[in-house]
């Protein structure tokens, strides 16, 4: 399992991982396949979109009016209540967005469109070391049984 960190400064900040991972996947030496993509977290969130300013304050406006920092009736998140920790915003927005997902790997690059990016967003108050974890595809290997299927598939 590959392991990225990256160093976020807190609440909305976001960063392309694209590039690293990519490089990354080159670097294991791995075959074609799909590469899980985990970010460790749980006030984080991962998706691949085109990260553009315009999108990215779209995702995080749309995120903030289903998850505001603050609930509209002037209550607090029960998650405060009974953790003491003002961060329930923060879980809501990770669960919404997801903290894992599939990326295509094909011959020795990231098979996505050029203008979608993988992207980690961190929802939490405070700046963090966060973790991001890729299981990379496998090297091909032959099986008598593979070819057998292939010959009688003829």
């Amino acid at each position: 399992m590959i392991e990225l960190t990256v160093e976020s400064t807190g609440l909305n900040s976001h960063y392309d991982l694209t590039d690293r991972i990519a490089a990354a996947l080159q670097e294991h030496g791995t075959g074609d396949g799909l590469a899980g993509v985990f970010a460790h977290g749980s006030t984080i969130g991962l998706t691949v979109m085109r990260y553009e300013p315009g999108a990215v304050q779209d995702l995080l406006r749309t995120l903030e009016r289903i998850a505001p920092e603050s609930p509209a009736d002037g209550s607090r998140y029960l998650h405060e209540l009974t953790t003491a920790d003002p961060n329930g915003f923060s879980h809501l927005k990770s669960s919404l967005l997801g903290t894992s997902l599939l990326v295509p790997f094909r011959d020795g690059r990231l098979a996505m469109s050029p203008s979608h990016r993988v992207v980690l967003f961190d929802f939490d108050l405070k700046p963090a070391t966060r973790r991001v974890f890729i299981d990379a595809p496998r090297p091909a290997t032959t099986t008598p049984h593979t070819d057998e299927i292939k010959e009688n598939s003829r």
